[in-house]
């Protein structure tokens, strides 16, 4: 596979519109405060806070407005709104409870758990009762909204999370355009000899996840999901992808303890072409060592078949079996602020030994969260493939050290604008770095790129 080239001239209009939206979202960022009233006087509502004023003691509307305002994702109304209602009425057991995950979404675990405690001696009925062993349960955990990030084109990493409370059938939608200095070459464990090339994207992906309760005591749940991402780019055609992933499984808690046994499947399309399909179980194993930390250990086996591609006739020897075991810690370090880390080791087997390789990965991921919803993420993940051997005669066995790192900031869009239906999406603007140093030089490669995301989320 020798260096091939394809030399295209970029639509210079294209990067220009990408770049006029990045100014646009900065702009639009920087006069977030301003447009905070004109948001909060279109969004409509049967309760408003006069209402609540002229009628302190009507603990109904007191109630409805808290639940508007939940729906409204305004958190800190809520739980006032609910504070009040218990202190005229403190043994109004379904509203403590509404107020104790209010507070777990406000990142208060102390005081949330502190409520359910209130709860430990009162007279519940049967729905109380098994929703208050279940927020018992969860929020002692770190409540994790994200996972560490994978290299390339995977869209999901299999590191340490929370088994935070879920809803029954959850998901969100990206959308977005990115700029890249070298287009190519962008999949983790494959290097097909694209020259370096510049070139803007655009990518649209998916992911939905279903959680069934198979016991009476709903601490077993059947969980299936999928991810989808595809990217398209303007110029450089060949490096085009498409991922799609799904997993199917139990999940099963014991107590603190988590446990999850899925099987993973896995088709991965470059150029228009079927290039890998992979499947294979998971399972995973996590426990709480703390109010704030909880570690995670899990192991992946997966048979992965190859296909040969117009451009790389040699693909199909890359067939074999890759297994990944991982030992994270996730740690909330404050109230806003959560930490997750990661360590492992890969193997793959190949029926070309110049294709095996093992070695270690390690992964950091950084989640500090801002006022009115905003959050800034920081991600970077390294890996070590030491390969069996060398496609060119003469050399020493390859050895590649990759790294994939990502910084973003998430900005709630119904910060910056006055249409209610922007609640639940998200504008994130992001900077990415990849690169991959080998002592086979022709292998060496190096990214740098910017991108703009809308996610929404259901």
């Amino acid at each position: 596979m020798g260096d091939i080239k394809f030399v295209r001239p970029i639509n210079l209009g294209l990067k220009a519109l990408f770049t006029a939206a990045a100014l646009l979202c900065m702009s639009l960022t920087s006069t977030a405060a301003a447009q905070n009233s004109l948001q909060e006087t279109a969004r409509t509502v049967t309760v408003s806070e006069q209402d609540i004023y002229q009628n302190p003691d009507d603990n109904e509307l007191n109630l409805q407005y808290a639940k508007e305002q939940i729906r409204l994702g305004e958190m800190l109304n809520a739980g006032a709104a609910l504070e009040r209602m218990l202190y005229s009425n403190p043994n109004w057991h379904s509203a403590r409870l509404l107020y104790a995950a209010v507070l777990y979404r406000l990142d208060d675990q102390k005081a949330a758990l502190r409520e359910l405690s209130l709860l430990e001696k009162k007279e519940l009925n049967a729905q109380q009762l098994e929703t208050l062993t279940r927020y018992k349960e969860d929020f002692q955990l770190t409540r994790i909204d994200s996972v560490l990030p994978v290299s390339g084109a995977n869209p999901s990493y299999t590191g340490p999370r929370a088994f935070r409370p879920v809803k029954p059938v959850s998901g969100k939608l990206i959308i977005g355009a990115a700029a890249d200095s070298n287009a190519g070459n962008a999949f983790s464990d494959e290097a097909f000899g694209f020259s370096d090339q510049g070139d803007i994207s655009a990518f649209i992906g998916g992911k939905v996840e279903l959680f069934v309760p198979i016991s009476n005591s709903k601490t077993t749940l059947f969980t299936a999901g999928a991810n989808v991402l595809t990217r398209r780019h303007e110029t450089f055609s060949r490096a085009d992808y498409g991922v799609y992933d799904v997993h199917a499984g139990v999940r099963i808690r014991a107590g603190k303890a988590r446990a999850s046994l899925d099987v993973v499947g896995r088709q991965l399309n470059i150029s228009g072409e079927k290039y890998l399909t992979q499947i294979g179980p998971r399972v995973s194993y996590s426990q709480p060592v703390s109010s704030n930390t909880h570690v995670n250990v899990s192991l992946g086996a997966y048979n992965q078949d190859y296909d040969n591609l117009d451009f790389a006739p040699l693909e199909d020897e890359r067939d074999g079996v890759k297994t990944v075991l991982q030992l994270g810690v996730a740690t909330k370090l404050k109230p806003t602020q959560t930490i997750l880390t990661a360590i492992g080791y890969e193997t793959k087997s190949a029926d070309l030994s110049a294709f095996a390789y093992t070695g270690p990965v390690a992964a950091i991921e950084f989640k500090q969260g801002l006022e009115n919803g905003k959050y800034f993420n920081a991600q970077i993940r390294a890996r070590q493939l030491n390969f069996e051997g060398s496609l060119q005669a003469g050399n020493s066995d390859r050895k590649d050290s990759r790294l994939t790192a990502r910084a973003a900031i998430g900005i709630p869009l119904g910060e910056i604008t006055p249409k209610k239906i922007m609640d639940a999406a998200i504008l994130e603007i992001g900077a990415n770095y990849n690169r991959r140093n080998s002592n086979i030089e022709t292998n060496d490669y190096k990214n740098i790129g910017a991108d703009l995301r809308l996610i929404i989320g259901f």
